[in-house]
């Protein structure tokens, strides 16, 4: 069983300024119904992240010959999770897929795909946060920032209907 199978994947972010987050996924296959759980350890970063969000998104791609002129990818988002992150070590994801979404799949016309889009909100410097003894710390007034997307492709597979087992009279 495909969606069955939990091994971590790491991924390591980073940008052209050092490490922002490693980013762990426990499977990359998922049925319908079922929530994507993820971490983030932001523990080893050399870059700030100020904020993050999460989207569960869709890729609709139409074949060459059925296209009507030079038309992108179709691409639907779905649930979203956004969280403020400045001065967190870890985090964590649980993003549902719903149930009346349709599930991957590749004909001759079409090419439907998902993917987790990330958008990473960093600062150019490392912002230095509190240790555990202070009791009081104000976050800086302003900060200067820099956007960072992130995509990773995802498989989603149909949810079985388990076969009834007996009959009813």
């Amino acid at each position: 069983n495909l969606t069955a199978r939990r091994s971590p994947n790491f991924y390591n972010i980073t940008n052209g300024r050092g490490r922002v987050v490693r980013f762990c996924l426990f499977k990359n296959s998922y049925k319908l119904g079922e929530d994507i759980v993820g971490t983030f350890d932001f523990s080893n970063a050399t870059v700030s992240c100020a904020q993050l969000s999460v989207s569960l998104q869709s890729e609709e791609h139409i074949a060459e010959d059925y296209k009507r002129g030079r038309s992108n990818p179709s691409r639907v988002n779905y649930n979203k999770h956004h969280e403020v992150c400045l001065g967190l070590k870890f985090s964590h994801l649980v993003l549902p897929i719903p149930f009346h979404v349709t599930p991957d799949f590749s004909t001759d016309l079409v090419v439907l795909k998902w993917r987790l889009h990330f958008e990473f909100v960093t600062t150019p410097k490392l912002i230095e946060t509190p240790t555990e003894s202070v009791d009081n710390w104000q976050g800086p007034s302003s900060l200067d920032v820099e956007t960072m997307i992130w995509d990773l492709p995802l498989h989603i597979y149909p949810s079985v209907v388990p076969a009834i087992s007996g009959q009813q009279t």
